[in-house]
């Protein structure tokens, strides 16, 4: 294929890569805002589909998770807390009620717990203890702090391991989610 047919290639790749940039930037007028069709009747008596954007009522909210989250952690021994250990299940709700009495008035909305526990024979994280762990953290959250956590759901409360090789063996990184008010 010669230069000047590629160049063309490149040229609308890029025009369409800004559409759908420019179309994916597109925002109504005001978060919680309701778009809503109007029918009226043109000069040639020919109806057009208008859209009409209604603004949400005073005092309520936008609605959305805020994009600026908030972390804590919390460390014991993984396998003491998998294991069922009630020492360790009390020091993860000790720590977590501690660090949360930061946020007070919130709630948190969704949450992430990262976990690490331990790496495998050469170095690697050992991501399925990793993620079992970081679910027993998961599971004592609503426990620990029943007015900021919402009951535990798989949906809301989340567990994923964390390969990070800076994160020590027995941390748990709770990503915390708000809502926008």
């Amino acid at each position: 294929m010669s230069g000047a047919r590629m160049a063309g290639w490149l040229f609308a790749d890029l025009l369409l890569v800004m559409v759908v940039v420019t179309l994916g930037g597109e925002t109504t007028k005001g978060a919680g805002a309701h778009i809503r069709p109007e029918l009226t009747a043109g000069p040639t008596s020919t109806p057009t589909l208008t859209p009409t954007v209604s603004a949400p009522a005073p005092g309520t909210p936008a609605g959305g998770l805020d994009p600026h989250t908030r972390s804590i952690s919390v460390r014991t021994d993984p396998g003491d807390l998998v294991g069922g250990s009630d020492a360790a299940a009390a020091s993860i709700r000790r720590q977590v009620a501690q660090k949360a009495a930061q946020f007070q008035g919130e709630r948190a909305a969704f949450v992430i717990v990262f976990g690490n526990a331990g790496r495998l024979p050469g170095g690697a994280v050992d991501t399925r203890s990793s993620t079992e762990y970081a679910e027993a953290v998961a599971r004592l959250l609503p426990s620990a702090k029943p007015d900021f956590f919402p009951p535990y759901d798989e949906k809301i409360i989340r567990s994923y391991h964390n390969t990070d090789p800076r994160v020590p063996s027995g941390t748990a990184e709770i990503e915390l989610f708000f809502l926008l008010h």
